[in-house]
């Protein structure tokens, strides 16, 4: 009911893929995790506003998100065990590999790239990080880190405080490009992202992203891998 007192649903869209503030984004997530809220009650609650204060695109995108996030549980229905399975939907194998080192950096903060970093901090210190972050995060394990999809998605179940199994699960199939979506995986660009949603590194300052970015990534496989 607070979130629906002000102006904050009428600014969602220029806020949303900001990655710090507590008012950028609605921070519902939480509360339907744990089922304090249903989608279809936050879902009235945004149609209420519109009759009441003002319809327009960021209402629109809320309802969407909403949406997206139903989408996930009846496809997690249908799904059944291949939500988590290495080829996913597709049934093929993305290429990919297991460096332990890599992955350590990536949950610890210290991959060569200091957004991701500022990012998993903050994962690590809150249990929260925005959809922007997580997307980024994900396919920096995915592309850069070229790590199994399957262990990023076990690790923010482990440290999510708004953990839910469909939307965490169908998300990283999403960036592995092994769920349902034709076009395939997606590669978020980190120098692009950081300039467009970090240009002066006030997110990654804050989340001590430049800290530890000395690891490399010229390691090798192990016998058997990529896989």
């Amino acid at each position: 009911a607070q979130y629906f007192s002000g102006l904050l649903p009428s600014t969602y869209k220029t806020t949303r893929n900001e990655l710090d503030g507590f008012n950028n984004t609605t921070k519902f997530s939480t509360w339907l995790a744990f089922g304090c809220v249903s989608a279809r009650q936050a879902y009235k609650a945004v149609e209420q506003y519109e009759h009441n204060q003002i319809t327009n695109e960021s209402t629109y995108w809320i309802k969407f998100e909403l949406l997206w996030r139903e989408y996930f549980k009846w496809h997690a229905l249908k799904a059944g065990n291949s939500l988590f399975s290495f080829k996913g939907q597709k049934q093929t194998k993305p290429l990919t590999t297991f460096i332990p080192n890599r992955f350590a950096a990536w949950c610890n903060g210290s991959t060569p790239y200091p957004l991701v970093n500022a990012i998993m901090n903050e994962l690590n210190t809150t249990g929260y990080i925005s959809n922007r972050a997580r997307q980024i995060a994900a396919s920096c394990l995915v592309n850069e880190l070229g790590l199994d999809w399957r262990y990023g998605a076990a690790y923010f179940e482990q440290q999510l405080i708004d953990y839910d199994v469909a939307a965490n699960w169908g998300n990283w199939q999403y960036i592995a490009g092994v769920g349902v979506d034709p076009r395939g995986g997606r590669h978020f660009n980190i120098e692009k992202q950081t300039a467009q949603f970090d240009p002066h590194a006030v997110y990654t300052n804050k989340w001590q992203g430049n800290e530890n970015t000395s690891m490399q990534l010229d390691t090798l496989n192990e016998v058997d891998w990529p896989i």
